[in-house]
């Protein structure tokens, strides 16, 4: 245990160093810039200029002619130098950045301002009284050498702009002058901004030899980067996975180890990419190389972000899952899934259009097509719009939830998942069907695993042997036995005769099971019975079963129906009377000699 804490100890303070390193050349830059903060003023600017070029530093330039072009230039360099990085964005405005490639444009564009007033400041000075202010003049050139020309030209907005051939020199420009000294008393350009420009100043003169189209430090440099980036990927998927393992032991979740490294690869993957996309900036290369290597990191980075995106989005599921197995609520059942895929689309989505803006891809053209393609959109999506709401109604109306046992446009089974699209049943066969969300709007959903009582509805038959006082404690042995069960519904049940069957007397049995599932419900159902038969053999009732009696006898010549004397009325009258008196006799013996209206039946 101790030999483990010691090697993630020194993986972090080997990360910790590595980041360091990174950072240095930028703090280095800057506390050099600091330092000259109080130094003289970068331009010698005339008294009908001053207020200008005072206010130029917190307000946008105006690129209404060359001079004010170079100097709003310099003096938003100069505030980057001094604090304000922020104007950098200000200083960018100046170069027109049509030759530079869109992919690298943010990356170079900074870099390029950083370079050009390192040109200029190897040049000579900047006196603004020598600056053409003229809108309407014809193109200034600063300088112009055989490796290239600083010049300012104006565009067909009026803008007046460091030409694109002026910003395709500078790095040609820069190597040519890099041995001129500085003029005196200028501001030291914020290599933060470049730094590049700052590593590219500290390498020996022995390390600077062009080979294969590269210096020997660069080349040096992308070695060390693509071993940077391999260490990181190991560094940082083993500590995401000891911190995520002691995570889940100390919340008591058990994932598969197995699961966990698939997830967490590629954020191994996406630390490397991230460190050969930013490493790059302090290379210096040339564009050609820098924009292949700085799209091909992107790309790298855009698949690991995204293939770390789903695994983190299946793992973080998983405990989420876990976590709800152990609540009550059926509802996050439902949510975390659908939560799941919604996560995986919104990357997908954030996925393509990085990868297309890396490409250069026009993204706003396309989203115009998908606006006037957008009714067309709208009637082959009918389906998917309609699962949609499908799912909202899951959420909202909550018809059912994962686990319960439905019924649902001719199809049954226990929910498994509910998704955009549909909802996944697995059937008593224990196949699985997939129902779109859609039929959830259109058809009944019939919930029985929503049911506070088991119904069961049956019927008894006796023979009709059985005596009146057989069926009386029949019947009220069995109210009593459902009395008692502990699994039945004690406020209502029925135990009556109920009909006079060909073959039986009907005794209903009508019950509700307090069950909460069907397994128990059988359980439950089958203890009811037995107790039933053992009450029916210590009562001695049989039950009936399907039966028919044939009486046989000798023929005999059929009566004359001449012979036959007609019914009497007397007789007739006799026997209804006989009939009334008997029927009041065994009501009486009931119901006493003065019956009253019984009040209604209960199940108490």
């Amino acid at each position: 245990m101790s030999r483990r804490r010691t090697r993630q100890h020194g993986f972090g303070i080997l990360l910790a160093l590595v980041c360091w390193l990174l950072l240095l050349p930028g703090q280095i830059a800057w506390a050099q810039a600091e330092l000259l903060t109080g130094g003289m003023v970068r331009t010698e600017i005339s008294a009908a200029d001053s207020t200008s070029a005072s206010t130029s530093s917190t307000a946008d330039i105006r690129l209404r002619s060359p001079r004010a072009t170079m100097m709003g230039f310099l003096d938003a360099i100069n505030d980057v130098a001094r604090g304000t990085k922020e104007r950098i964005d200000d200083a960018v405005r100046c170069l027109d950045l049509e030759s530079i490639p869109a992919s690298i444009r943010s990356e170079r564009a900074p870099q390029l301002a950083v370079e050009l007033k390192e040109v200029i400041d190897r040049t000579r000075y900047v006196i603004a009284d020598e600056i053409p202010d003229d809108a309407q003049g014809p193109p200034y050139v600063f300088l112009r050498r055989q490796e290239g020309e600083i010049v300012l030209a104006a565009n067909e907005r009026g803008e007046w702009r460091f030409t694109a051939g002026t910003v395709e020199s500078i790095p040609t420009l820069l190597r040519a002058t890099e041995d001129q000294e500085r003029v005196k008393g200028v501001l030291e350009s914020p290599l933060s901004i470049a730094p590049g420009l700052w590593v590219q100043s500290k390498v020996p003169t022995s390390l600077r030899t062009s080979r294969l189209w590269l210096e020997d430090w660069q080349w040096i440099g992308l070695f060390l980067l693509i071993f940077l980036g391999i260490l990181l990927d190991r560094i940082v998927a083993g500590v995401v996975m000891s911190n995520l393992k002691r995570f889940l032991s100390r919340k008591k979740v058990t994932i598969a180890e197995k699961f966990l490294k698939d997830g967490l690869r590629p954020i191994g993957l996406l630390a490397m990419a991230l460190t050969w996309w930013f490493g790059l900036r302090y290379l210096a290369l040339p564009d050609r190389f820098f924009v292949v290597l700085l799209l091909a990191a992107r790309l790298v980075a855009a698949v690991a972000g995204l293939w770390a995106g789903f695994r983190a989005t299946d793992v973080i599921a998983e405990y989420l899952m876990k976590q709800a197995q152990t609540t009550e609520s059926k509802l996050d059942d439902v949510l975390i899934p659908m939560f799941r895929k919604a996560l995986k689309v919104f990357l997908t989505v954030i996925g393509i259009l990085f990868i297309a803006n890396s490409l250069d891809l026009d993204i706003t053209a396309f989203l115009a097509g998908l606006g006037l393609g957008g009714l067309a959109l709208a009637l082959a999506a009918k389906d998917t719009i309609e699962n949609l709401f499908g799912s909202l109604t899951v959420l909202l109306d909550r018809p059912f939830n994962v686990g319960d046992w439905i019924k649902l446009a001719g199809q049954e089974g226990t929910v498994t998942e509910v998704g955009f699209r549909s909802s996944r049943i697995r059937t008593f066969y224990d196949s699985v069907i997939t129902i779109p969300n859609s039929h959830l709007i259109n058809n009944t959903v019939d919930n029985m695993g929503a049911r506070r009582y088991r119904r069961w509805s049956t019927k008894l038959g006796v023979q009709y042997d059985t005596t009146p006082e057989q069926i009386e404690a029949f019947c009220e042995g069995i109210r009593e036995i459902i009395r008692n069960h502990p699994y039945t519904r004690k406020d209502y049940f029925h135990v009556y005769v109920n009909e006079f069957a060909a073959s039986s007397l009907e005794i209903l049995l009508y019950v509700f099971h307090e069950a909460p599932d069907w397994q128990t419900e059988l359980r439950e159902r089958h203890r009811l019975f037995l107790d039933i038969l053992r009450l029916a053999r210590r009562l001695g009732v049989q039950f009936a079963f399907p039966t028919q009696t044939l009486h046989m006898f000798r023929g005999q010549p059929p009566e004359d129906l001449d012979t036959i004397p007609p019914p009497q009325a007397d007789d007739v009258d006799a026997a209804i009377g006989e009939g009334s008196a008997l029927g009041k006799r065994i009501v009486r013996e009931l119901l006493g000699e003065s019956p009253e209206k019984p009040p209604p039946a209960s199940s108490n």
